[in-house]
């Protein structure tokens, strides 16, 4: 009978399978290697061009900002401008508005009717006086209310009193006050006949 010995088979085989082992792994580990050189080397370059877009983008927006820049300014410049417009509006009414408003509130008080106190604080108007009767502080109420200048025009109270033997109503009246109303409206281009004539300036229409 003949004895082979495999034993040294067996060992040639296992080698052998140990050393494609090591290839194959070789293999996944140089392909992983050039697989991540490729993705570095691909962000890279990504990210080269995406500093370069970023740049050329600054160079574009530096011009806009100035421009914004320049737009800022000229529209401080406008409200200072308007600013100081409206201080000079404002002197102007204070200096118009009250011979405007004095004239008018002459204007409206019957010779009947006496005025003690003439005082305005932020736009409210406080007046007081003396008249003959209610019909005449009703006469004088109305006529307030036909100028511009005086809005809400409200009667506070009325008292009984006594002036050197003389019986009188005393009245106080609050209204809103404005230097320069509203212009009025337009006539219109062509009167017809018996059409109303123009209201007077300073009345409300």
């Amino acid at each position: 009978m003949i004895r082979i010995n495999l034993l040294p088979v067996k060992e040639l085989t296992a080698e052998v399978g140990r050393r494609q082992e090591l290839v194959i792994a070789s293999l996944i580990l140089g392909l992983t290697v050039a697989l991540a050189a490729t993705l570095y080397v691909f962000q890279f370059y990504r990210l080269y061009g995406l500093g370069t877009e970023v740049a050329s983008l600054k160079k574009e927006i530096e011009p806009l900002n100035v421009q914004l820049k320049e737009v800022g300014d000229l529209q401080q410049r406008v409200k200072a401008l308007e600013q100081k417009i409206k201080v000079i509006d404002d002197l102007t009414k204070k200096k118009v508005g009250p011979v405007k408003v004095l004239e008018s509130l002459s204007l409206a008080t019957p010779s009947r009717l006496w005025l003690t106190e003439f005082k305005e604080t932020g736009g409210n108007l406080t007046v007081s006086g003396l008249a003959v009767d209610n019909q005449t502080v009703a006469d004088f109420l109305k006529a307030l209310s036909t100028f511009a200048y005086f809005n809400n025009v409200d009667l506070i109270e009325t008292t009984q009193v006594e002036e050197q033997g003389v019986p009188l109503k005393k009245f106080t009246i609050k209204s809103q006050l404005s230097y320069q109303p509203p212009p009025p409206p337009a006539p219109p281009q062509k009167a017809g006949p018996g059409s109303a004539p123009a209201t007077k300036e300073g009345k409300k229409s």
